[in-house]
């Protein structure tokens, strides 16, 4: 199991005790840098000190590079959080996702995801149903064919101008 969180205090107790009481090995990214995630950094940080190695099958992880990110969504059993990547990357690679709260809300999704709330047995219950789904057939929901060609397109044929104009002050003569 995959478990990012992007979230406030109350939204990672709730799922940090629905992983925990699912007993089963999870991997869990850092957040990201954003905005606000000092705290959840912070409660993280504070969890794994306290933990002791026997009481939970979590291990935390951050600085992911993209290509070992890819390959741990490829590999997990769900994916659960409220990751951009559980709505995008993982229609593609066929996890499944639950998708807790509601940052998400209002995405175009592939079947591999569910949403649920900020509520422990409910995250619970949903991973224990997409784990034993399975893998989900390939969804191609985020494709679109020509597309990269139509951008770079669009680029090549844009009218380029400056934004700001520098002025080197030295070169100008001081009337006095």
């Amino acid at each position: 199991m995959l478990v990012p969180c992007y979230n406030k205090q109350a939204h990672l107790e709730e799922t940090l005790a629905a992983v925990l009481q699912l007993g089963i090995p999870a991997v869990w990214i850092w957040p990201n840098p954003d905005a606000g995630t000092g705290e959840m950094s912070e409660r993280l940080r504070h969890f794994r000190e306290r933990a002791r190695r026997e009481e939970h099958a979590m291990r935390f992880i951050t600085d992911v590079p993209v290509s070992e990110f890819i390959a741990l969504l490829r590999r997990a059993s769900c994916l659960v959080g409220n990751s951009s990547a559980g709505i995008k990357e993982c229609s593609f690679l066929g996890t499944p996702v639950v998708d807790v709260g509601s940052r998400q809300q209002g995405r175009l999704c592939a079947d591999n995801v569910v949403h649920v709330g900020y509520d422990r047995d409910a995250i619970v219950g949903a991973v224990q149903r997409q784990i034993a789904h399975g893998a989900y057939a390939a969804s191609d929901v985020y494709y679109r064919p020509g597309v990269s060609d139509a951008i770079v397109s669009v680029l090549a044929g844009a009218t380029l101008y400056t934004q700001k104009r520098f002025c080197d002050n030295s070169a100008m003569s001081v009337r006095t």
